[in-house]
């Protein structure tokens, strides 16, 4: 296979890979088409727009650290789509260390994202790469919120709030009923507290409605601010438009704390994943833009300050396929200034994210200073 493809796209039969590619395309940047079937990544290539024109090739290969690892060995970027994470994420980190290429996943999992934090910041920086997680809609553009307020001296604390319109697909809701059994944690005083279970609370949109919103797994926020010195507190709820979704959750766990928890993983993931199957379709319908929207909102404030940033912003999953492959060209054109764990923003620049998500008509964002 040749080298000349510097960018693995993992998970390329799947709806979210085939917009990651439809982006690679258009960004110009050749890639590999990689996954376990190669009759699905054919049909999902030839979904693809444009796909005359882009520079690929086509790639089966088994879901084995050392199948990946051989695959991976010569190239830049891998950008892995396969979720649930936390099931099938472990052979791709491992491999993408060993081959010395850049990590980028899509996952909303908080202890997926914690379990790389702790197990792999390290091992990364030792060969000089960068392992970015949520590198999608969910969590990388509302972290573009979050890091605008940060430029105001004296914030130390970030409320964030998201309310999104989407039809998820069956990896998504695979992702949403594994988090549910998955403990969960916010920021407080610069500590990581564990939620006692789902909690939810009422969100009021810039229209004056009210849905119920609930934390959503945890979000990736109090994993990557944790880090930073100048955060203090940081929490996220998220509501979905679909109400139903939400109620979802709440009876998932309801149901773990009676039975599921006991039932070996061997046997439960089939029941869950027949579970999300009645959820969400195999392959979602393609996104409209003018119905599939989010809000995103962040208030930081501090001891004597206080600023907000809100952020529209349309096609989720097509706003996913843009992160993955602009920071995929990135990784292969620049020297990050930082190696090892990092979030979206920390390894792309919060400024030239938004640019790019902008250039596209994705994204707008409003900043202002209440006090």
């Amino acid at each position: 296979m040749s080298k000349d493809f510097p960018v693995v796209v993992y998970g390329a039969s799947g709806y979210t890979g085939r917009l990651v590619m439809e982006h690679l395309r258009e960004l110009g940047v050749p890639f590999i088409a990689a996954g376990r079937n190669r009759e699905k990544i054919e049909k999902s290539v030839a979904m693809v727009p444009g796909i005359e024109s882009a520079r690929f090739e086509i790639a089966a290969v088994e879901h084995t650290v050392e199948a990946l690892t051989e695959l991976l060995s010569g190239r830049k970027v891998v950008c892995n789509t396969v979720g649930p994470f936390n099931r099938f994420g472990r052979e791709v980190v491992e491999a993408a260390c060993n081959a010395r290429v850049h990590y980028l996943d899509t996952t909303g999992e908080q202890h997926w994202v914690a379990e790389l934090m702790r197990d792999w910041d390290e091992r990364f920086k030792a060969v000089d790469r960068l392992i970015i997680p949520s590198a999608s809609y969910m969590y990388g553009v509302s972290e573009i919120g979050a890091r605008f307020c940060l430029e105001t001296p004296g914030v130390d604390s970030l409320d964030m709030t998201g309310i999104a319109e989407a039809v998820p697909t069956v990896a998504s809701a695979q992702t949403i009923l594994d988090a549910v059994r998955q403990p969960s944690a916010y920021l407080k005083n610069r500590e990581l507290i564990r939620y006692a279970g789902v909690e939810t609370c009422d969100l009021t949109t810039p229209s004056g409605r009210v849905l119920r919103a609930s934390q959503w797994g945890g979000t990736s926020h109090p994993i990557w601010f944790s880090r930073d010195g100048r955060v203090r507190n940081c929490k996220m709820m998220v509501a979905m438009w679909n109400q139903e979704l939400y109620k979802k959750e709440l009876e998932l766990e309801r149901a773990n704390k009676v039975s599921l928890q006991w039932i070996p993983d061997a046997a439960l993931y089939p029941m869950m994943d027949a579970m999300a199957t009645s959820i969400a379709p195999a392959t979602p319908p393609r996104e409209s833009r003018y119905v599939h929207r989010a809000i995103d909102v962040c208030v930081g404030s501090g001891s004597t300050v206080m600023v907000k940033s809100t952020m529209i912003s349309n096609g989720g999953y097509y706003t996913t396929g843009l992160v993955q492959a602009y920071g995929a060209m990135r990784l292969c054109k620049d020297r990050p200034s930082v190696t090892g764990f990092a979030s979206p923003c920390e390894a792309l620049d919060h400024k030239q994210l938004m640019g790019v998500l902008e250039s596209y008509g994705y994204c707008a964002i409003k900043v202002e200073r209440l006090v």
